[in-house]
């Protein structure tokens, strides 16, 4: 179910935007967004809210790939994510540069 959420969210912003930089942006968003919660849902000691986090929201986007695919196709959809988090790297570093 994971995997068919991130390829909705990711064929959206392809056909909405149609810009490669906005799907890097995207995944980038995601990836921090999934790192972030379950980093406060381990800090706060609420069982509930521990267990909903750990139960329904995936720990990141690797980890997404790792439960769906194997092997050489696993490969590279995570080298393609680095290259994408290269990308997130490399515009957020330019969007600083120009800002200054």
């Amino acid at each position: 179910m994971d995997l068919i959420v991130i390829l909705v969210i990711v064929a959206v912003v392809i056909i909405w935007r149609r810009d490669v930089k906005f799907l890097v942006y995207t995944l980038g968003i995601l990836e921090i967004f999934f790192r972030l919660i379950h980093h406060i849902g381990d800090k706060l000691s609420i069982i509930d809210l521990n267990n909903f986090v750990d139960r329904y929201i995936p720990t990141s986007l690797f980890s997404i790939f790792k439960n769906y695919t194997t092997g050489i196709v696993y490969e590279i959809l995570s080298w393609s994510l680095i290259l994408a988090f290269c990308s997130f790297l490399y515009y957020l570093t330019l969007y600083l540069i120009r800002k200054k």
